[in-house]
């Protein structure tokens, strides 16, 4: 072999040698990135530790954040690798309280805190309206952009647009449309006011002289609305709507559910026998039976059961003893449907893909387990839904269970209230004692918003509204006692709005800005 060929070799070595640590180089350099996204890391003492992710947004957005006491430099939103274990997540602005909670991360778990709100420091109230004497009733919607109210005895409801800075009102003459109407004066009872998702229309529950009917109201277009007692002759304990617009309607008469199509005015026939209570969700239905008196053995057993809108039969979950104490509740979170009830004290909820109905056997393969018959501290009187279908909420009295499908945690405590009121999808409020207390769904970062006018100085009248009964008016003194309706933060985030009583016996509406 000449000198030539073997240094042409030797090169050929070497750059086949080169490449190859270039490669492997690469392949360590994907293999470690990837652990490192997945949250993988080498821990004090050399071993391979999987830290978890958390995702901080805040409402206002630009907070600082610390966790366990370092500081991060980016502001929110942000996102973080976390190690496995409790840490202490706190969040604050200038000009804001702060937010703070501890919180459990998993190996490889993505945790998202999208839910800490800071209130703006130093609020006044906004005169928005005079609303009377006494009050039929006042109906915030779910999607916090309107409120519906009306006086005592008045045909005129008011409809307020809140979404933007700008208040608008809108009078709608129901003097056609309510029983117990009697020279233009309303004698009835309003018991229940149910939004669409879209905001166009209510379902109103009305007693008068001890006789209940039912209507869904077109806000939009009144000559629309239907009476639907009245027009299916039949008298219906339960009314949800199935669907965004009111255009289809599940009712429960007899003990016989039944869906609605209004814009026909057709009422289907019986779907399911026998319900005691259901609660609706985009179609999927989940459902307890009646106990049967003097009914033995398996007969006597009531049944826990999905329906899907227009399947031929339904599915039954489980059966439990007849004197049982069942609440149920449907939700839709990120696009999963979750199922709960409870059984006395014992809670149960899974999650997944409804049963598809079967006559011969149920395939419950895409449902699993988040909770198997937990037990609680009470026996809920009632099991609900939160408005951001992010938890449910089973409760007795001022004892609360919450379970948050984002924590897959419940949470038990007994609350400052038995009234069960969301200020805005992940936080609970109170309007006892005259002031407005606020807490996040597991009892954390308690706030008090409004206190009780005796703890912050001498109480002064409200000024004068305009002549449109719209005008905004800054307050500059002291603010007012918070009666007991609904408080609600409109869907932009920048404004809280709740009903206060001046010294002389009227009820206002006033807003505070909570964020600039």
């Amino acid at each position: 072999m000449s000198v030539i060929e073997d240094k042409k070799r030797r090169q050929m070595l070497k750059v086949i040698l080169a490449e190859a640590v270039m490669l492997v180089s690469v392949v360590a350099i994907v293999v470690v990135a990837t652990l490192a996204a997945m949250g993988f890391f080498v821990g004090s003492d050399g071993s391979i530790e999987q830290s978890g992710l958390v995702q901080i947004h805040s409402m206002p957005t630009g907070a600082s954040v610390t966790i366990d006491g370092g500081v991060l430099f980016a502001r929110t939103n942000l996102s973080r690798t976390v190690a496995e274990g409790e840490h202490v997540v706190k969040i604050a602005r200038d000009g804001y309280d702060e937010w703070d909670k501890t919180i459990k991360m998993r190996p490889g778990i993505l945790l998202r805190l999208y839910y800490p709100r800071l209130f703006l420091l130093n609020r006044q109230q906004e005169n928005v309206q005079e609303l009377g004497q006494d009050l039929a009733f006042y109906a915030p919607s779910e999607d916090r952009t309107s409120i519906l109210y009306a006086e005592e005895r008045s045909t005129l409801w008011q409809w307020l647009d809140v979404k933007g800075d700008e208040v608008r009102r809108t009078e709608l003459d129901m003097a056609n449309i309510l029983p117990g109407v009697k020279e233009n004066e309303f004698f009835g009872r309003v018991e229940e006011v149910k939004w669409s998702a879209n905001g166009d229309h209510v379902i109103t529950k009305v007693s008068y002289e001890g006789v209940v009917e039912w209507i869904s109201v077109n806000l939009r277009d009144l000559k629309n609305s239907l009476n639907l007692t009245r027009t299916f002759g039949m008298d219906f304990s339960q009314v949800e709507m199935a669907d965004g617009s009111a255009g289809k309607i599940f009712v429960l008469e007899n003990q016989h559910l039944r869906r609605i199509n209004t814009g026909d005015q057709e009422i289907s026939r019986v779907l399911l026998e026998d319900i005691a209570s259901f609660m609706n969700e985009g179609g999927n239905i989940i459902y307890s039976t009646v106990k049967k008196e003097g009914v033995e053995g398996d007969s006597a057993l009531r049944k826990i059961g999905v329906y899907r809108d227009g399947e031929k039969g339904s599915t039954t979950l489980t059966s439990v003893p007849g004197e049982s104490k069942i609440r149920v509740a449907i939700a839709n979170y990120y696009g999963e449907v979750y199922l709960g009830y409870t059984v006395d004290d014992q809670f149960y909820i899974c999650y997944g893909n409804l049963p598809t109905y079967n006559e011969n056997e149920a395939d419950f393969s895409g449902l699993k387990e988040l909770l198997g018959g937990e037990k609680l501290a009470m026996k809920p009187e009632s099991l609900s839904v939160s408005p951001g279908d992010g938890y449910f909420v089973a409760k007795n009295g001022k004892y609360f269970a919450v379970v948050g499908f984002e924590t897959t945690e419940l949470y038990q405590y007994e609350a400052l209230s038995s009234t069960l009121k969301w200020l805005d999808d992940d936080m609970f409020y109170t309007t006892q004692d005259e002031g407005l207390t606020v807490w996040d769904f597991d009892n954390t970062n308690r706030r008090e918003l409004v206190r009780l006018e005796s703890k912050i100085g001498e109480r002064k009248e409200m000024p004068e509204l305009g002549e449109n009964n719209v005008d905004m008016q800054a307050m500059t003194v002291t603010k007012m006692p918070v009666m007991n309706y609904d408080v609600t933060v409109a869907n932009n985030n920048k404004w809280m709005y709740y009903v206060v009583k001046t010294n002389e016996g009227r009820l206002n509406l006033v807003r505070e800005k909570i964020r600039d």
